[in-house]
């Protein structure tokens, strides 16, 4: 029974989804927008409003207080915000795109995180536009780091690096720190899984001199 609900909540939801993308591609700008919150309120459970106003981090602590982890609550929260943050950039809005599309990249990745193995159905083709449109944006702490750690894991080094350097240049007084952590991290791999990732041996020891 719970297994039928959830395929029901799936295809219920991918289709939702769709909709909202051929709004988008005819520029209906206040039914994408309206659409986005009912499905907010529908596969979410949460008042739209509270979710654009309150910070990531935030939205992380409420929704964790409501049950937990729960990946495909979470993972329809984020495909709307995705959804939301491309209408907005569509539309002009710079800082509202960026708030929308950190926030679903967040949730995504505290999704896939959790996940032991990822589902068949989260479909992760969209996650990989948002990061990089998001790769290079001032991000927060903890998202920049599920980022990074996201990267690692699948073997994309180089992007990785990326992410923690661009964030040094950025001014975040705590960046250097995690900087130092990746570069440790990486210090621990083999030459041929430093250059599966795109990156050699000395570019690591090059980074670690060049923070100390």
């Amino acid at each position: 029974m719970q297994q039928d609900w959830l395929l029901r909540m799936i295809a219920q939801l991918s289709s939702f989804v769709a909709g909202i993308k051929q709004m988008l591609q005819q520029k209906q700008w206040d039914e994408v927008h309206e659409q986005i919150g009912e499905g907010i309120s529908r596969f979410v459970g949460l008042n739209p409003s509270l979710v654009h106003a309150i910070s990531e981090d935030d939205l992380i602590q409420l929704l964790s207080t409501r049950g937990g982890i729960d990946l495909d609550r979470w993972w329809a929260l984020a495909e709307m915000l995705r959804e939301e943050g491309l209408a907005l950039e569509a539309q002009g809005d710079a800082e509202g795109s960026e708030r929308a599309l950190s926030k679903s990249l967040r949730l995504s990745l505290e999704v896939l995180a959790e996940a032991e193995v990822v589902p068949e159905h989260l479909n992760v083709t969209d996650l990989e536009d948002v990061i990089e449109r998001m790769a290079d944006r001032e991000l927060n702490r903890n998202t920049r780091l599920s980022l990074v750690d996201y990267l690692v894991n699948t073997g994309r080094l180089d992007k990785a690096e990326n992410v923690v350097l661009w964030a040094t240049d950025s001014g975040d007084p705590e960046a250097s720190g995690d900087a130092w952590a990746f570069y440790e991290r990486l210090r621990r791999l083999s030459d041929d899984e430093l250059a599966a990732g795109g990156l050699s041996r000395d570019e690591v020891t090059a980074g670690l001199e060049q923070l100390s």
